[in-house]
């Protein structure tokens, strides 16, 4: 590999902004541009197609279109999680080899966050967002609006889906990819679900990268790593095995 090029510095004006968005955490997956705080193009990759070999003539279709250049690109946004461990590890793959080629600054985005942005700016003041962590745990995490500001309300969780359901705060609206798996479970209790449940708005994004790329934050190509909090299912089995062969092999020397 050559020598990487310098990081870029930060736009003087935020509407001078050209950022590329990637999330790939949930079912399907997201590749959006943006000039200033305007969406001006985006992408939806389904399951099937959620690969950094379908992704990349996504972007550079939008790249095309727009007459944009890669290495015009100020910053690359690409959502951390929690979600899917393979998915997560897809786009942020793509974000940080994109950001090293180009000296884009790569800014990780809580996807969490991006929800609970759409949830506020849909009129929701409490925000609880939760998402299946497997097995019979979830993700959860609150956020407030103070004043058109949205504020954390404590850290990224993993509880059990029992633990959730007997002390979930009611006065939050609960949104997020995990309802389907909670929702079955309550019974005689009321559950204040936003419509937008799950979903990942592209301006929401949009926003939350610029306010961090105007901030002159930004994150090392080389160190940012998904927000998950537990290992996958595939890890976790692995591990096991090797656990497992290590008894078998001691018990029979």
């Amino acid at each position: 590999m050559g020598i990487l090029p310098e990081i870029k510095a930060v736009p003087s004006l935020a509407s001078e902004a050209k950022i590329l968005l990637l999330e790939t955490s949930g079912v399907t997956g997201i590749v959006a541009l943006g000039s200033g705080s305007t969406v001006v193009s985006h992408r939806v990759l389904e399951i099937a197609k959620r690969h950094v070999s379908d992704m990349a003539p996504a972007i550079a279709n939008m790249l095309k279109e727009l007459d944009w250049e890669v290495k015009n690109l100020d910053a690359i946004a690409t959502g951390i999680g929690p979600g899917s461990y393979t998915g997560l590890r897809i786009g942020m793959m793509s974000a940080r080899t994109l950001a090293m080629i180009t000296g884009a600054r790569l800014l990780g985005i809580s996807t969490f966050e991006i929800m609970a942005r759409h949830c506020m700016e849909t009129g929701h003041a409490k925000i609880e967002i939760i998402a299946d962590a497997q097995k019979d745990k979830i993700y959860t995490q609150r956020f407030e609006n103070n004043n058109n500001h949205l504020n954390t309300i404590g850290e990224l969780e993993i509880v059990s889906t029992a633990e959730w359901i007997s002390s979930r705060d009611m006065s939050f609206t609960v949104a997020g990819p995990g309802i389907p798996k909670v929702l079955p479970l309550i019974t005689g209790n009321q559950i204040l679900i936003s419509r937008h449940s799950g979903n990942i708005d592209n301006q929401s994004f949009l926003a939350l990268a610029l306010k961090k790329l105007m901030s002159h934050h930004s994150d090392d190509p080389l160190s940012l790593q998904p927000l998950y909090l537990r290992r996958s299912s595939a890890e976790e089995q692995w591990d096991k095995r090797i656990h497992d062969k290590a008894i078998n092999e001691s018990e029979n020397r």
